[in-house]
């Protein structure tokens, strides 16, 4: 089995959240499961000091700055196909809404960028397995909106939870330790840091996840 690990870019405040991406390849190495990382080939929404938590006057890439903790093996998204990968990862992090969607901007009404929609897609419509970390709940749900009329997905403390019913998504509130598994769609989520800020509970949570990719196949 080969994942694949969208990232989009590298901290918090403008890219992937890294606790979730060392977690996650944590757990991957622990099954035996074999990894690509990809970003997009673009320029990020902004950039953050992660000091002092403002923004600044510069620009960055997302798939340059993504390479930071692509660990060597990451590519651009354009580069990757369905056929290449088993399933796909995605960490949450704000760059999930500034760099991976407008939502930062356009909120309820916002777009997925176009190579992470298409490959959603066609990741879902190959029956391929798709998983989410955090807050990246919702680029999953706003991509198969179209398609999947009963997909359910994992959150804590009701977050986004007026979005996700807008896209006839069922969200369910769970603890960092859980995940959520829509067999049917072949959709694993868990809330991680939505739900905790405890890196131990954190982990089970993404554990059960990647254990759940596995089961799927």
């Amino acid at each position: 089995m080969k994942a694949g690990i969208l990232l989009s870019g590298c901290g918090l405040g403008d890219g992937t959240q890294i606790e979730e991406v060392m977690l996650t390849y944590l757990s991957l190495d622990k099954y035996g499961i074999d990894y690509i990382t990809f970003a997009p080939n673009e320029m990020q929404h902004d950039v953050i000091d992660h000091y002092t938590e403002k923004p600044q006057n510069e620009k960055r890439n997302i798939l340059i700055e993504s390479a930071r903790i692509g660990r060597g093996k990451i590519c651009d998204i354009r580069e990757v196909s369905c056929k290449d990968i088993d399933a796909i990862i995605i960490p949450g992090g704000l760059g999930v809404f500034k760099n991976l969607s407008t939502f930062i901007v356009d909120k309820k009404s916002f777009t997925v960028n176009k190579n992470v929609d298409d490959l959603l897609k066609a990741m879902y419509l190959s029956k391929k397995s798709i998983a989410g970390i955090c807050g990246a709940v919702i680029l999953i749900a706003k991509s198969l909106s179209q398609h999947v009329s009963d997909l359910k997905v994992a959150t804590a403390n009701d977050a986004y939870g007026e979005l996700l019913s807008e896209l006839n998504v069922n969200a369910v509130n769970c603890s960092a330790k859980e995940c959520v598994i829509d067999r049917k769609n072949k959709v694993v989520t868990t809330p991680a840091f939505l739900a905790s800020k405890k890196m131990d509970e954190i982990m089970v949570g993404i554990d059960r996840m990647v254990k759940a990719l596995q089961e799927l196949g």
